[in-house]
């Protein structure tokens, strides 16, 4: 069975570990400057986004709702502690500002002071609840000035004038015919087609930036992976095999595939994004802080109380999102075991048993994502509700300080959008933190794979080899307790076929094992030509041996069609996929032994590499070894004994020692345990054949 998230080795990590993000950050080197640029892209694109609701705020004060109201300061027998410094304040902004309407009263664009300013014209009943439109004919273009020249003669009633201003209050702009209003605010109806031109190039820029950022992440991030990948799959080569003993292909697959993409996914949609979330809503927090104080620590109260509920979903989320990995890990791993055997399912009968045990693990599944809705469903409506709610206190609260002049209307509108912008992080939080989980699970892993120990590697990399091979008082075992092979010494001369015959567990495969250095002595030497296969580089090793196994592999390539020769028949297949599925066990080993065969190298080992192939093709291979024997040194393993009598010399393994040694001859009369393995398969093969 496949293994599942939950037998993962533990870490032992309690936080993500720095070494892992400078390990990850040491890929990202050519591509710096890429991260870089999109850094500057993803700042101007907060920017654009923080602009949006503030131009919206300038267009409603400034130009679409009328700001100036009447500031009566009621002369000095009447003013209030603190009206003749507001006073002064007044008349300091300039004639454009401030229009003097006589006995200390004034005409004031309200959106051109500040909130404190405003507010103190509230508290000390000095403005007034009228608001005004004024125009000053002196600073209209001349081809608006005769138009609304006209209209204030046609309407003299509805407009006041107080130096070289006129005023009309904003019920009266009713009376107006819709040309009239029209033409009397041409101006500020230019100024928001100028403003709306401003907007429409933000959103614009917002598009091309977020689009070059977004492209550029995604660029350098797959540039990013592809390096990671490479190289963890290039570690992967290099580790010992006792690393592969211990971990099952699946997880290095996930490993090399799955992994690497969720980190990639990391990088693009939460990374990234994080760091441009946190800057707009350190941005939004200002501009609300620059309008209003007061309404802005009622928000971040609200937004305190969100990340303290996201901080307990975190952890909730946590577990749920285990269990359901946990969950589909082992419902993977059951239909894949299933569907691999399903022969042996269908032989015994299985069906029913077998669709109970999935109906179990289906069950837990469920379950486990049955937990997850859950806290999908109570966390994201209970944002939602506290987002509206939010949204209905600032209109509520906020509308209360427009009239209060504490803030200005348009300053109300960039609020609600601005609440918007500062919560969707958080509605978001659910998915990142899910992505962030299965990256940090994942760096992990590849961190941890990259630095498993390599086979050792360098020595003597050139060089003649004859073939001589040498055990000198070898002790091996894989699990460092029980011994699999005592104390083996043996040599083969070049250009000797010698078989290594035994019970099973006896130890042949591992001796082979031994050869090929996938594993070292635990004691002992093993010499290759007088020399120690220790000092010689791995690779060179290999490439003077060549070996084929009962448990055969056939990566996906073209097969020979003319294959007649006595290592392979016509196979009539075109490509070999999956492992050879397409082709049987026996037509393997025929195109394993033609390729190794092929070689041109000094050893040759055997390990029941005809186990598969039929006795009249099994004997033409025989015949082409002895005749070609003493072109390279030859080790045969074989349970069938029919197989290695013209060897040479016949080595027996009996419970990882060194039994008996001989011709099959010297053997058959030592009558010892080579004796009674032949004799044993000879009357298993008479009874065959009087059965037949």
């Amino acid at each position: 069975m496949a293994v599942t998230e939950a037998e993962e080795p533990g870490r032992g990590r309690k936080t993500y570990d720095l070494e892992i993000i400078k390990w990850l950050y040491g890929f990202s080197g050519p591509y710096r400057k890429y991260l870089f640029l999109s850094l500057v892209l993803m700042l101007a694109t907060a920017a654009l986004e923080l602009a949006v609701p503030y131009i919206a705020k300038i267009a409603v004060d400034k130009y679409i709702y009328p700001s100036w109201r009447v500031a009566s300061f009621g002369g000095e027998s009447g003013k209030k502690p603190g009206a003749e410094e507001l006073e002064n304040k007044l008349l300091a902004l300039g004639p454009s500002l401030v229009v003097e309407l006589g006995a200390d009263s004034y005409l004031v664009d309200i959106s051109a002071i500040g909130n404190e300013d405003r507010s103190n014209l509230e508290k000390l009943g000095i403005a007034g609840g009228e608001k005004f439109l004024v125009v000053k004919p002196e600073e209209l273009p001349a081809e608006d000035r005769a138009g609304i020249g006209g209209i204030i003669d046609r309407y003299p009633a509805a407009f006041s004038e107080a130096g070289g201003a006129y005023y009309i209050s904003y019920g009266a702009l009713e009376g107006l015919g819709r040309g009239d209003l029209l033409t009397l605010r041409s101006g500020e109806i230019r100024e928001v087609g100028i403003l709306a031109a401003v907007l429409f190039s933000c959103l614009v820029g917002i598009f091309v930036f977020s689009s070059a950022f977004t492209y550029l992440l995604n660029y350098s991030g797959h540039r990013i992976m592809h390096r990671v990948r490479t190289e963890v799959f290039a570690r992967t080569l290099r580790l010992p095999q006792a690393f592969f003993d211990k971990n099952p292909v699946g997880r290095l697959t996930t490993r090399v595939t799955s992994d690497v993409n969720a980190i990639n996914e990391m990088y693009t949609s939460v990374a990234v994004q994080f760091v441009k979330d946190i800057l707009v809503v350190i941005g939004v927090f200002a501009v609300m802080f620059y309008m209003s104080v007061e309404l802005t620590l009622f928000v971040a109260l609200f937004t305190v109380f969100l990340c303290f509920f996201a901080g307990l979903f975190r952890m909730r989320l946590k577990t749920v999102y285990r269990d359901v990995r946990r969950s589909i890990a082992k419902l993977n791993a059951f239909v894949q075991e299933s569907v691999r055997g399903i022969v042996l399912i269908k032989l015994y009968n299985r069906e029913m048993q077998n669709f109970e045990r999935f109906k179990d693990a289906n069950r837990e599944n469920f379950k486990a994502n049955m937990d997850q809705l859950w806290v999908y469903a109570t966390f994201r409506p209970f944002i939602e509700f506290t987002s509206v709610f939010t949204v209905a206190f600032i209109i509520w609260y906020g509308g209360l300080r427009v009239l209060a002049l504490d803030i200005t209307l348009g300053a109300l509108i960039a609020y609600l959008y601005y609440v918007r912008m500062l919560f969707r992080p958080i509605m978001e939080l659910a998915e990142k933190y899910n992505i962030f989980q299965s990256a940090a699970a994942a760096s992990e892993n590849l961190y941890d794979l990259s630095h498993e120990e390599a086979e050792p590697s360098g020595g003597i990399i050139d060089g003649p080899v004859k073939g001589r091979l040498e055990f000198r008082n070898v002790w091996f075992s894989y699990n460092g307790a029980d011994w699999v092979l005592k104390d083996i010494s043996f040599a083969i001369e070049p250009g000797e076929t010698v078989a290594l015959v035994g019970l099973t567990g006896s130890g042949k495969t591992t001796l082979v094992n031994l050869i090929l250095r996938f594993y070292d002595p635990d004691r002992g030497r093993i010499y290759l030509d007088g020399v120690d296969i220790k000092e010689l580089d791995p690779e060179f090793l290999r490439s003077r041996i060549t070996a084929v196994f009962q448990d055969l592999f056939l990566f996906g390539k073209k097969l020979s069609q003319d294959g007649q020769d006595e290592f392979s028949r016509s196979i009539k297949i075109e490509e070999i996929k999956n492992n050879g599925d397409v082709i049987s066990s026996g037509e393997k080993q025929l195109v394993s032994l033609g390729h190794a065969l092929s070689r041109d190298a000094g050893i040759l080992i055997l390990d029941e590499a005809t186990s598969s192939i039929d006795a009249r093709i099994e004997r033409n291979i025989q015949t082409a070894l002895r005749n070609g024997k003493h072109e390279r040194t030859t080790l045969i393993i074989a349970h069938r004994l029919s197989n290695v009598r013209h060897a040479d010399r016949i080595i027996v393994l009996h419970k990882g020692e060194v039994s008996e040694t001989g011709t099959h001859a010297s053997l058959i009369s030592h009558k010892g345990i080579y004796y009674n393995l032949y004799e044993l398969q000879s009357e298993m093969q008479r009874f065959s054949l009087l059965a037949d």
